[in-house]
């Protein structure tokens, strides 16, 4: 679990040092194309190096956001959590969802900040709301597989980080994670694997 901590830490920094670089103005089909690709890439390397050189550029494009007013407000947000302004943050990001909703990675950024102040249940319910908009979202379902074993439910942890690890099958320690929580599974089952009221496009 250490190893995988260390890993999902460093996915927190790399989001939060990419999200200062996204201004570009790319249309949202262009995004589409070059998520598409940088995905397809990812699965298909070897190299460690060029893995982490990916999943760079797919949080960039996540956080990219191509109206001037919606992207000052996820770089402020962004600039908030960075200074651990976090009540800030939160109000700030809660404004771009409402102008915004269908940015996947606004709700992310607000999940992230939940689970800073340590408010798990809306954490959870932001995290379901990116995985409706971004089904790869590696980070979302990494950040929800920490979450559900914090709270005991192994086999929800378990549905989790496989779907992170399907999309991003680079993140250090998952095997191990996943191996660990199966055994403490057992053969518990979920209709609902992941508690988002859905079995999520993901699976």
């Amino acid at each position: 679990m250490t190893a995988l901590r260390s890993c999902l830490a460093g996915l927190l920094m790399l989001m939060l040092a990419t999200g200062v670089l996204a201004q570009g103005t790319d249309s949202g089909n262009g995004r589409a194309a070059m998520l598409d690709t940088l995905f397809a890439k990812l699965q298909s390397t070897a190299d460690p190096l060029a893995a982490q050189a990916l999943e760079q550029a797919i949080w960039e494009q996540w956080t990219m956001v191509p109206d001037p007013g919606q992207r000052q407000l996820m770089l402020r947000g962004i600039a908030e959590m960075q200074q651990q302004e976090l009540q800030n943050a939160i109000a700030t990001f809660t404004k771009l969802i409402e102008i915004a909703p269908e940015l996947s990675e606004a709700w992310n950024k607000r999940a992230t900040v939940y689970w800073l102040v340590g408010n798990l249940s809306a954490s959870i319910a932001d995290i379901c709301e990116t995985v409706k908009r971004e089904p790869r979202h590696f980070g979302a379902y990494s950040g929800l597989g920490m979450i559900r074993a914090q709270q005991g439910e192994p086999a929800r942890a378990v549905a989790a980080f496989e779907l992170a690890r399907k999309y991003n099958p680079h993140i250090v320690g998952i095997d191990d994670e996943i191996a660990r929580l199966k055994a403490l599974a057992g053969n518990d089952v979920s209709d609902d694997p992941l508690g988002c009221g859905q079995r999520t496009a993901g699976r």
